[in-house]
């Protein structure tokens, strides 16, 4: 039937089946606490939790204080009739006196116990976690099935729910006495509970494997099947148990008679694990967003109900905590689901979500506001029974309704939607964040972020136009297909484009929200004009960069093997022609005068080369290049600084640089290098190499710090330029522990793709 039920073909039967099973347990639910209140009571409990007779024996738990009972008593008849497996028999009128044998501190004990109607108004209120929670799921689920009840996790919810409901009016509520065992049917009314509590379990699965979403329709059947199986083969196998090696007649009740047992121990981590196994599993953020507090929530609340109440029960006899809070557990789980369709747009029905909270709030506060009005009343004017004072109290009720409905409705839709009714804030909220900006590179981001968290959108981007067609410029959120696009100009200029993603794809933007986002595209026209010509200035300087770098390249290389040589070849002719014409003759001493310009004149050009480019860079790489002049350094500073010591930290390769970043790390380094041994005074320097995205440059020092000389010099001028120039950062500071640490960020292009 229920594979029926979920086939494609069964897709028009679903929402009718599904509620048709919420009405029949929560009929179960108003008919148990009915039948509960038209039976007598004895004031006693003899079960604790989910467990029918633990320890084997009818022991009361709790008795009315002013009945002949007590706490602690074993009942071993009630009328001659003695507790047995097979429970209930003739039914019992509230006003009969019946005769109980207990043993009461190892004696034998006849007491007369006077039966009454049973107090279902104060175990109601007792039992408070277990509306608090039951009301929540039931009002979280029954809106959601409201708007989608085609989708399977609105139809798992509702049908938990309901479970949930008929689970605490026939066992939560109200738990067994001592008389339910021996006369009545309440015993049957508290094991259809435990049954229901066993079914619960599997609606509990259910829903963890539907939400938000389902893959494999077919598969998703079969596993909710065997979810709901899980827990009657559990029992099946304890119920054999029971029959076939238990003798005593209380133990097997205990067994036959508690359903659940075999769930509460099963049933928590199966639930943690298919909840983890589907957050794993799924590469999609957006749902594993959406299904981060789910975990927590009901797979934490499943193995804490596991921890704190039945295992305890089961080693120790109680739980840690009183049973009746043993609901609470899972009171995180509305809640959740709830946040999960208002932050990550969760089946995608927000408006209804919004509406629900609203008038579910409003109902509270009327309610609240309508007991404090006739509480004041009964205080001035008691009694509260004149028609002039009751229509006092509904006119103030009345006239609170809508100004406290229109800001209800304004602090819950602030929260869920965010400020699409208020412009100004948006645009306020943007001024104020830019404000705070220090780099335009960050300007951008700063505004779709701001849009998106604003107006509670889930994707929000800027596209600058190019003459190639659209650059991304900036994202905040995960793009959907559901987009608009509003256009950006400056000056009358289009200079890109706004990208919203809706919330939904029956989502349609309001008047309020086009002008929200009308006003916000109006300013972060500017803002985005100032980004591109930024991005174009930044283009442009690493253009120039590179063709320099190039051009120094290409002098080099002129220099090193065209001028060079030719100058070298020359001065070898003079001094032939200086030994033919003889070296003292006027010739020869003009030869000799030419030579020695030549030579002058090409070790110029070798030092012009070197300031191109220095050639080692260019023959064996930046990491080689600084090993000899460090070394060269280490040698030279035995003289001037004794005991300096210079070492190298970098890995055993570097990724290919552009030449304009190995020719300015390497000049940074030098020039740091200059500076620790000329001034700092330092016996251990240090030059830290790094690359992952950037390189990363930081030389540090035990020297006397920054404190110890006067102004910032060329140096750190120079070593500032040479990384602003590459778009990169660079800062000297004083070490914590003295010395001065100079850090240097030069940004290095994207690995390019190779064809595999």
């Amino acid at each position: 039937m229920l594979h029926n039920v979920f086939r494609s073909g069964g897709a028009r039967r679903e929402p009718a089946f599904f509620l048709l099973l919420c009405i029949v347990f929560l009929v179960a639910a108003g008919w148990a606490i009915a039948w509960r209140a038209l039976t007598p009571s004895d004031g006693t409990v003899v079960n604790t939790g989910d467990f029918a007779v633990p320890g084997g024996a009818v022991t009361v738990e709790t008795a009315a204080p002013d009945g002949p009972l007590r706490a602690g008593d074993q009942v071993l008849s009630i009328n001659g009739a003695t507790p047995g497996s097979v429970p209930g028999g003739p039914a019992a009128e509230a006003g009969q006196v019946l005769r109980y044998q207990v043993l009461r501190d190892g004696r034998p004990l006849d007491l007369d116990v006077p039966l009454r109607p049973y107090p279902v108004a104060d175990s109601l209120l007792d039992s408070w976690p277990s509306i608090l929670v039951v009301g929540a799921l039931l009002a979280t689920s029954g809106a959601i099935f409201a708007a989608r009840p085609r989708d399977p996790a609105t139809q798992a919810a509702i049908t938990a729910s309901a479970i949930g409901a008929a689970t605490v009016a026939g066992s939560g509520y109200f738990q067994l006495e001592a008389l339910d065992l021996v006369a009545g049917s309440q015993f049957w009314r508290w094991y259809g509970g435990e049954f229901c509590f066993l079914l619960l379990w599997g609606g509990m699965l259910h829903f963890a494997l539907s939400f938000p979403e389902v893959g494999s329709r077919r598969r998703f059947c079969r596993h909710v099947l065997a979810g709901y199986g899980l827990g009657l083969v559990l029992y099946l196998a304890v119920a054999g148990y029971a029959l076939l090696a238990e003798d005593d007649p209380l133990t097997r009740l205990n067994l036959l008679g508690s359903p659940s047992l075999g769930a509460l121990f099963a049933y928590p981590p199966v639930i943690a694990a298919a909840l983890i196994g589907k957050y794993v599993t799924h590469k999609d953020p957006l749902l594993r967003k959406r299904m981060r507090w789910l975990v927590a929530a009901l797979g934490g609340g499943a193995t804490l109900y596991l921890v704190v109440w039945t295992i305890p029960a089961a080693v120790h006899g109680t739980p840690w905590l009183d049973w009746r809070f043993q609901t609470l557990a899972f009171l995180p789980v509305p809640f959740v689901v709830s946040m999960a369709i208002a932050r990550h747009q969760a089946l995608n029905i927000e408006v209804v979500l919004s509406r629900s909270l609203v008038y579910g709030t409003l109902s509270v506060l009327l309610a609240g506001l309508y007991v404090g009005v006739v509480s004041v009343f009964s205080l001035l004017f008691p009694p509260v029974d004149q028609l002039w004072q009751q229509a006092i109290a509904a006119a103030l009720i009345a006239l609170a309704v809508q100004p406290l409905r229109a800001r209800v409705q304004a602090l819950i839709n602030t929260r869920l939607f965010g400020e699409r009714h208020d412009p100004y804030h948006v645009v306020s909220a943007l001024a104020s964040r830019l404000e705070k900006i220090h780099t335009p590179a960050e300007q951008l981001p700063a505004v779709v972020e701001t849009i998106g968290v604003a107006l509670r959108l889930p994707y929000v981007a800027i596209e600058l136009d190019r003459d190639a067609g659209r650059e991304k410029a900036a994202s905040y959120g995960e793009p959907t297909a559901l987009c608009h696009r509003l256009p950006l100009s400056y000056q009358g200029e289009a200079v890109g484009s706004l990208v919203i993603a809706r919330r939904s794809p029956r989502e349609v933007l309001g008047r309020k929200e086009r002008s929200v986002l009308t006003e916000v595209a109006r300013h972060a026209g500017t803002v985005v004009y100032t980004a591109r010509l930024t991005t174009d200035l930044i283009r442009s300087r690493d253009r120039l960069v590179t063709a320099r770098e190039e051009e120094r390249r290409r002098l080099l290389r002129e220099l090193h093997d065209g001028v060079g040589p030719t100058l070298a070849a020359i001065t070898l002719g003079l001094h032939a022609s200086r030994r033919a014409i003889g070296e003292s003759t006027p010739t020869g001493v003009m030869l000799a005068r030419l030579q020695e310009a030549l030579k002058g004149a090409n070790a110029e050009i070798r030092r012009l080369a070197h300031g191109l480019r220095p050639p080692v860079l260019e023959k064996r790489g930046l990491l080689a290049a600084l090993e000899d002049y460090i070394g060269t350094v280490n040698r030279a500073a035995q003289d001037a600084t004794p005991g300096l010591t210079i070492a190298l930290d970098a890995p055993d390769r570097l990724p290919d640089l552009p030449p304009a970043v190995d020719v300015a790390a390497y000049r940074i380094i030098c020039e740091a290098l200059t500076n620790v041994t000329r001034h700092a005074r330092a016996r251990r320097c240090t030059v830290a190499l790094r690359a992952n995205g950037e390189l990363s440059i930081t030389v540090t020092d035990d020297g006397v710090g920054l404190r110890g000389r006067n102004g910032a010099g060329i140096g750190l001028s120079s070593m500032r330029e040479r990384a602003a120039e590459l778009g990169g950062e660079f800062r000297a500071e004083q070490n914590e522990t003295g010395g001065t640490r100079v850090c240097a960020t030069l940004p290095l292009p994207p690995p390019k793709e190779t064809d595999s």
